[in-house]
Order: structure tokens, then C-alpha cells, then sequence
């Protein structure tokens, strides 16, 4: 099931092509409190083709029955064993190394705590109580008592790990600190780096996809370097959509560890067909679209002639297919600029933002 480092196409839609959804949550199904449009009867429309669904997510704060019940209450019917957490992923690498001396210090949620105990794990409350490894993991509750307790127990010899490294976190509000950037507090303050069990790691996709029985998942998700990355990193397909962190100028300058098999504005993109882009005469084609790079400069053939988009260029409104057809020319033209440049874009930094036409 590895994918390439370029887009494919999908004669049908998604949902026949892949018996299981690895579902983001926060940026792709909801944000915050709120759902994201047309999540619902996106999933729910994809439940009824055939497709089965997991969610998969790097937040470790709740347990999986009050994800579940969250989504419920979202109009997306959901049961506990749907859920597969970050914090799930730390307590099976935990158990897998632990022994009778093991005593765990978690610093997050009752998600996570709970996830340790399912494990049989025994789990401690301070630094005091001489834990043997030290699990952190995101809370909005978080607060420097919590983080001092880790430290403690960190420069007192435990091990650390964490549940995932996302710096930012998609809220109704906006963007706000992950756990990746409370870690960084930890880090700084012991000089240790803690093992990481969260996407993009391959691990949470592999126990997902063992936990829903899948034999064709397909990865969807918000994020290039934590949920597309992961993906690739498991060997299974992604779909990447417009709803959460990273928007189409990214997409068109990701590496190649981090490029989506499919594109797609929100999940009714599960709906679909999707056309594969095919190089024609120096241009990448995709449908009526077509697409190539000149030096850093994205050029695109439109009726009517050509639109020319390189750094200082007005924000500009794409459609789907030119957007996939932009995406195939820009990896490609990053790509043959040879190895010695493999983690770089041929587009720069200050390319100008790119937004999708509405459907």
C-alpha cells in the first residue's frame, strides 16, 4: 500500500475504493466545541456506501468514550472502540517495555491516565513517588505544577515520553499551543528529549488500522507533517483537506515525506472521484486544468490565457483540479532540482496564499 511522492487518481469515489477511514479529528471532523461543515453527512454519507470509520488522534487529553460522545453530540453516531488516541499509543509502548518495576508519571488528561490503567499499568501522581518513566501528553488544564512534577522526575532519572509533538492545536478560536510546544518547557528545563508514540509516527496508524480490521485504509487528515507524514510513514494512502492548519501553499511546497495521495476541500471529498494529473508537454494536466512551474514562478492556463503566480502575487482563488494540477507541477519541479535540495520547494516561502473555489 505505499504511495508515491505524487498525486493519484481514484475512477470512483474514495469511499469504494478504501474499506476504512483513519480520521483526524481536530481540523477535519470538528474544532473545539464546533463541527466542521459538512463533517456529518460527510461521514455519515460514507458509513452508508460501505465504509467503515476511525478516528485517529494525537490528542491525548480524553479518554475514547468522551471523544465518542463529543461526536455523538455532533450528529456523527460514534462508539468508544471507533477511537484511537495518542494517549493509547504511549500506554502500548509503555507496556511493551514495562516490568514489575514500572511506575508511570502522567502528566495530561484522564485520557491519559486511563489509557496506562487499561493497560494494567501502574500509574503515580508526583515525582515523589519515584516514577520509572514520565508519559506527558496535552490538557487545556496543563499548568507549571504539572510540568514541574515531569522535570522532577526527569532529572531524577525517569524516562520520557510523549503521547505527540504538535506544536499548534485548531480550536473554534484558532490556533493555540499544543503539546509538542508544552513539551518544549520540559525539554528546555532537562535537556531531554522524550520519545515521541503521536503521529506522524507509523505506530498509531498500524494499531488503528489492526483495531478496525482494514485492509484498504486511506489516512485523512488536516496536517502535512503529522497526519500526511504519518500516513506515509504506515504505507497507507492520505487524503488532505483545506479545513484545519495547512492550506493549499503548503501543499504545493511539501516535501516529499509529507504529500498527499488525494486533495480535497473537507470530507465530502470521500464523495468523489478524483482525476489524476498527467504530464502533457511540459505542463501537468488535471481535467480542464493545467499547471507548470518556471524557475519559482507557478504559471497556470486558464480560458482566456495564462495566470502568473510567483512571491508578491495577489492572493488567488483556484479550483479543485487546478489546484491538484498546481500541486503535481510544483512537486516535480522541486524534485528535479536533484537530491542535494530533497527538503526544499522550488516556490518560496512568501509564495502567495492560494484559496479554493467555492463548490
Amino acid at each position: 500500500m505505499t504511495t508515491g511522492a505524487t498525486l493519484l487518481g481514484s475512477s470512483g469515489p474514495l469511499q469504494n475504493a478504501y474499506d476504512v477511514a483513519l480520521l483526524d479529528l481536530d481540523g477535519v471532523v470538528y474544532r473545539g466545541a464546533l463541527g466542521v461543515p459538512h463533517a456529518p453527512e460527510a461521514v455519515i454519507g460514507a458509513r452508508a456506501a460501505g465504509m467503515r470509520v476511525m478516528y485517529v488522534t494525537n490528542n491525548a487529553a480524553r479518554a475514547p468514550q468522551t471523544v465518542a460522545d463529543h461526536l455523538t453530540e455532533l450528529d456523527i453516531p460514534t462508539r468508544a472502540d471507533e477511537v484511537t488516541t495518542a494517549a493509547q499509543a504511549a500506554a502500548a509502548l509503555v507496556a511493551s517495555e514495562a516490568d514489575a518495576t514500572t511506575r508511570v508519571l502522567t502528566i495530561g488528561g484522564d485520557g491519559l491516565r486511563q489509557a496506562m490503567l487499561a493497560e494494567g499499568l501502574t500509574v503515580v501522581a508526583s515525582a515523589d513517588d519515584a516514577p520509572t518513566v514520565v508519559v506527558q501528553g496535552f490538557a487545556p488544564t496543563l499548568g507549571w505544577t504539572d510540568l514541574a512534577e515531569a522535570v522532577y522526575a526527569i532529572r531524577a532519572g525517569a524516562g520520557y515520553i510523549a503521547s505527540n509533538l504538535d506544536a499548534t492545536l485548531p480550536t473554534d478560536r484558532g490556533m493555540a499551543p499544543g503539546n509538542g510546544s508544552l513539551v518544549a518547557a520540559v525539554v528546555h528545563a532537562t535537556g531531554v528529549t522524550p520519545r515521541s508514540t503521536g503521529k506522524p509516527q507509523a505506530s498509531i496508524f498500524h494499531q488503528a488500522a489492526r483495531r478496525s480490521d482494514a485492509e484498504r485504509p486511506l489516512v485523512v487528515g488536516d496536517r502535512l507533517d503529522t497526519d500526511i507524514a504519518g500516513a506515509r510513514a504506515a504505507g497507507y494512502p492520505s487524503l488532505h483537506v483545506l479545513t484545519g492548519v495547512d492550506q493549499i501553499t503548503e501543499v504545493l511546497r511539501a516535501v516529499p515525506g509529507e504529500r498527499p495521495t488525494f486533495l480535497a476541500a473537507d470530507l465530502r471529498g470521500l464523495a468523489h472521484a478524483h482525476p489524476e494529473p498527467h504530464r502533457r508537454q511540459g505542463a501537468w494536466t488535471c481535467g480542464a486544468a493545467a499547471a507548470r512551474v518556471d524557475d519559482a514562478t507557478l504559471i497556470l492556463t486558464r480560458v482566456g490565457g495564462e495566470l502568473t503566480l510567483t512571491a508578491g502575487s495577489d492572493p488567488t482563488t483556484v479550483s479543485l483540479d487546478e489546484f491538484r494540477a498546481a500541486a503535481a507541477a510544483a512537486w516535480a519541479a522541486s524534485d528535479a532540482v536533484g537530491t542535494a535540495r530533497a527538503d526544499t520547494s522550488v516556490l518560496p516561502a512568501d509564495f502567495p496564499p492560494l484559496r479554493l473555489a467555492s463548490e
